[in-house]
């Protein structure tokens, strides 16, 4: 475990694709929100680096000078800090967008990683599932812990595909962590408490578009589907969410695994297929998945959105880039049925769901 944990705050500066690898840190928190139930807060935050001269996120541009190096359980480079909030009623987007050196320490059995930007410090750290997370700049502060929930969702998961040669991916995820803290935005303090979803991702290839979402039950019964995708969806340019261009996906790989705590067992189903509509210019997904011994159907109805334009060049003055789409979410309707077993969503008591749907590519 010790291992494995380990490789949460590891970098890999001798096995990158040129221009073309990116490490994240990435955290969303699922809040409670007491004035509409139905509609939870829910807060996104990212450490990113990629090994590129420059990287442009909407307006803001980014242009890394410190290398990345690594000795013993330290590593030190420079990296971006994104975050938005949904806050209940407005989605802030970004509320966080800053760049700086960033550290990595480990000893075994717990790990920080920290950043010092132009704006504030942005650090998170903690052991095996139990984690406190720390923010500060002059309109912004968030301090959250996230500690063990259901013992099935609070171990530590890597996943990953190889592609060709060193092109590929690899994950470690928290499924389900409760979180707990306060988050201040300009003289608004609030109480926040919840759940929390954790994945620490490495890329090395061309970034292709992708749908992806997460589920999480108050009975521990957990849902995610990964659907990266080539074809024409990788040629778009434009925000808005209707394209001549949105058609002709061709999937890279398809999953969907989903835990019922009731028969305390994972089903991994790779015969997926997505479909979305849009109402109130925001996308419904629904999601049917299928394996020799069971079905699964959802629908998610998303309530915000946010969008970002993450570009670098790709020759001359010329840039490529990836519209990055997450919709905090409720899940609408559920079905699954086993040889044995069949539920649907009031079963499992209340839900949290986020989205994400990307096209372009960088």
């Amino acid at each position: 475990m010790h291992q494995v944990f380990d490789d949460i705050w590891k970098v890999y500066p001798d096995h990158m694709l040129k221009n073309r690898t990116w490490h994240w840190w990435w955290w969303i928190h699922f809040f409670e929100n007491p004035d509409a139930p139905e509609f939870p807060r829910q807060l996104m935050i990212l450490w990113g680096t990629r090994n590129c001269r420059k990287v442009r996120v909407n307006d803001f541009c980014w242009e890394p000078t410190i290398p990345m190096e690594t000795d013993g359980n330290h590593a030190a480079f420079e990296s971006i800090v994104a975050s938005w909030y949904y806050d209940g009623e407005k989605m802030h987007d970004p509320l966080l967008l800053d760049h700086g050196k960033t550290e990595t320490e480990r000893d075994g059995n717990s790990g920080v990683i920290k950043m010092e930007g132009d704006n504030g410090v942005y650090a998170y750290g903690g052991s095996s599932a139990d984690f406190w997370l720390d923010i500060g700049t002059k309109n912004v502060r968030i301090e959250l812990s996230m500690e063990r929930w259901k013992d099935a969702m609070a171990e530590l998961m890597p996943t990953g595909k190889n592609f060709i040669g060193n092109m590929g991916y690899s994950m470690l995820k928290y499924r389900a962590l409760s979180s707990s803290g306060k988050i201040r935005v300009g003289e608004t303090e609030t109480p926040v408490e919840g759940r929390s979803y954790f994945q620490k991702v490495r890329i090395s290839s061309i970034t292709p578009c992708w749908y992806w979402g997460t589920i999480q039950w108050d009975n521990g019964a957990y849902l995610q589907y990964f659907l990266p995708h080539i074809g024409i969806p990788m040629l778009r340019h434009s925000r808005a969410h209707e394209s001549t261009m949105d058609w002709g996906e061709k999937m890279v790989s398809k999953t969907l695994n989903f835990y019922d705590p009731d028969e305390g067992k994972e089903h991994v189903m790779d015969d997926i297929k997505i479909t979305k509509r849009y109402a109130n210019d925001l996308p419904i997904f629904s999601v049917n998945a299928s394996s020799p011994q069971t079905e699964i159907g959802v629908e998610m109805e998303t309530y915000a959105r946010c969008c970002w334009n993450i570009a670098q060049p790709l020759l001359g003055p010329l840039w490529s880039g990836i519209f990055y789409n997450e919709y905090p979410a409720r899940v609408t309707n559920f079905e699954f049925k086993s040889e044995s077993h069949k539920v649907n969503n009031t079963d499992f008591g209340k839900s949290y769901c986020n989205c994400e749907h990307t096209w372009g590519t960088v």
